[in-house]
């Protein structure tokens, strides 16, 4: 596939990744790349804003992701990728309204927007990518309920991606490690640049691919999980149908 000529619609599209997205999809010849944001006017300038369309967008205001998928009905590609962190332990951590709203941004959100453009999607050609992290399949140390969020949403991904694969649609989910953006400014350790997370998570969807550990880190995590949670990531329904048949043969006691 290609983006050429395609409608692109990016969450969190302001800074960081989000913006990176913005210029990779142009790159790739995009026709429009709707730029979402909670305030479209801290966009920053884009390479070819001609083909940018601001757009303001809150993912945990339901009115606004239901204006925006009614107004946008002409996209092909969904980038979920707004998202929040918080740091310190679940026990005697932050209170329980940031781990809520935690929850509202990385899972609820991408919720609204699948609900929402799910009749957009449910075409050949169009589909999603998930934006989530390394820390959905290994728990991050200094940000569990992060994890615990990107964790629930990697679930979210994996269910919308069977309810969509007989509809030709593409849902691709990206679990990279440590980028350089703001919102992992306080990590010091070597860092994928942005723009390459966004490349090659775009190249990624186009390729047709169901999952994609963009960085070296990300890499490493892979590695260390082994390949049949990766089945597991891609065949979903296929792995629990051939666990539940193998414990129905083998029984609870194996």
């Amino acid at each position: 596939m290609t983006l050429s000529g395609r409608k692109v619609l990016i969450t969190g599209a302001n800074r960081g990744l989000g913006a990176s997205f913005v210029e990779a999809a142009l790159a790739r010849q995009a026709s429009t790349v709707y730029a979402a944001a909670r305030n479209p006017a801290l966009l920053p300038r884009f390479s070819d804003p001609a083909r940018v369309v601001p757009v303001r967008l809150d993912v945990t205001d339901q009115q606004e992701v239901t204006a925006a998928a009614g107004e946008r009905t002409d996209i092909d590609l969904l980038i979920s990728n707004a998202a929040v962190t918080c740091h310190g332990p679940v026990l005697g951590g932050d209170d329980e309204a940031t781990f809520r709203e935690v929850l509202e941004v990385n899972f609820f959100g991408p919720l609204r927007l699948v609900r929402s453009f799910g009749p957009v999607l449910r075409s050949p050609g169009a589909g999603v990518i998930f934006v989530l992290s390394v820390g959905a399949v290994a728990l991050s140390r200094s940000s569990p309920v992060y994890s615990a969020s990107k964790a629930a949403c990697l679930m979210l991904a994996l269910a919308v991606r069977e309810e969509l694969r007989d509809d030709g649609a593409t849902v691709t989910i990206v679990l990279p490690g440590f980028i350089d953006t703001e919102m992992a400014a306080n990590f010091d350790r070597p860092k994928a640049s942005p723009l390459q997370i966004a490349e090659r998570s775009l190249d990624g969807w186009l390729a047709g691919r169901n999952t994609v550990w963009p960085d070296r880190f990300a890499e490493l995590v892979h590695d260390a999980i082994g390949t049949q949670y990766e089945h597991l990531l891609d065949e979903p329904r296929k792995v629990m149908t051939d666990v539940q048949a193998a414990f129905m043969d083998q029984g609870p006691d194996g």
